[in-house]
């Protein structure tokens, strides 16, 4: 019996032993067999038709602006308190994205100027925002922003508290009021 395992596991042995071979023998003969450089196919220029115009699109109808106010006067529609909000003053047809307020921004109100950093980290009252260098505690107290259509609104720390609200002038600069009443710009 111990003979016969004996055998078979030599002879197990010596086959791999010649399939070893013979495979790398093909690999070898392989590797040295030279290929001939590819030519590419003759070819004719291309006939192009000439392309149509695209179809009309028809364009909605744009809605009627009032003429802006002159300075001082109250907006159509203000019962004439004096005050106007600069949030509601400036009407917005900007079209803003949270992922387009990510990143530094540079606050400016009531002389202040200092950096707003917002990110999409969930917080109370919206995502995380923060700010450096501000001296005004309302302003140095930004903790939170949230959108709303083209409206930013800056909240405090514990997220419920609007310490600005903003609407867009351009993808890249906001204004409106503090909650104190002064105007506040954040740009880029």
């Amino acid at each position: 019996m111990i003979e016969y395992r004996s055998i078979s596991r030599t002879l197990g042995l010596a086959m791999v032993g010649a399939l070893t071979i013979a495979v790398g023998g093909c690999m070898s003969q392989r590797t040295q067999t030279t290929y001939a450089a590819i030519q590419p196919a003759p070819s004719r220029p291309v006939q192009q038709a000439p392309l149509a115009p695209p179809p009309a699109v028809e364009q909605p109808p744009q809605p009627e602006t009032p003429e802006a106010p002159v300075s001082g006067e109250p907006l159509p529609g203000d019962q004439g308190t004096g005050g106007t909000n600069v949030a509601a003053a400036q009407p917005s047809s900007v079209s803003v994205g949270r992922t387009d307020l990510l990143g530094g921004w540079t606050i400016s109100s009531g002389g202040d100027n200092c950096q707003l950093f917002m990110s999409l980290t969930t917080w109370t009252g919206g995502y995380r925002a923060s700010t450096r260098g501000c001296s005004q505690p309302s302003l140095a107290g930004i903790a939170a922003w949230d959108l709303n259509g083209s409206t930013v609104t800056l909240k405090g720390g514990d997220g419920s508290a609007a310490v600005a609200t903003l609407r867009a002038n351009s993808a890249q600069n906001f204004s409106g009021s503090t909650a104190e009443g002064s105007g506040i710009t954040v740009s880029r």
